[in-house]
């Protein structure tokens, strides 16, 4: 099961491996097969994920926007290529969520364009 506490706020390196590992492993879950992964994180293969998210109620409302912006933008992406206007508003709309994501938690967002 993947557990994601937002009240431990405390950044170190294991912390943040783990939580580009959880990211990484909820978009592949929204996906499919769709998701091409890169690295191999030695994780195991489910066909169900169990996940956990526990935080204050905004620093959840706000992973979770930023997590569906951030899938919406690679399903534009996949669907219409990195320069369609469909693509550029989706992403504007990712950098905008996970903006906020980071304004409310001071956690780093892990995903980079």
């Amino acid at each position: 099961m993947i557990k994601i506490d937002l009240t431990n706020k405390v950044l170190n390196e294991s912390w943040l491996k783990m939580w580009g590992f959880w990211n990484k492993k909820l978009l592949q879950h929204m996906y499919g097969d769709d998701v091409n992964v890169v690295a191999n994180l030695n994780e195991e293969n489910t066909e169900s994920l169990q996940f956990s998210i526990k935080g204050e109620y905004e620093d959840v409302k706000s992973y979770a926007m930023a997590l569906k912006a951030e899938s919406d933008y690679l399903r534009a992406y996949i669907d219409n290529g990195k320069e369609a206007p469909e693509t550029q508003k989706a992403k504007e709309e990712a950098n905008a969520a996970s903006k906020v994501f980071v304004e409310k938690t001071g956690l780093p967002w892990p995903f980079k364009d």
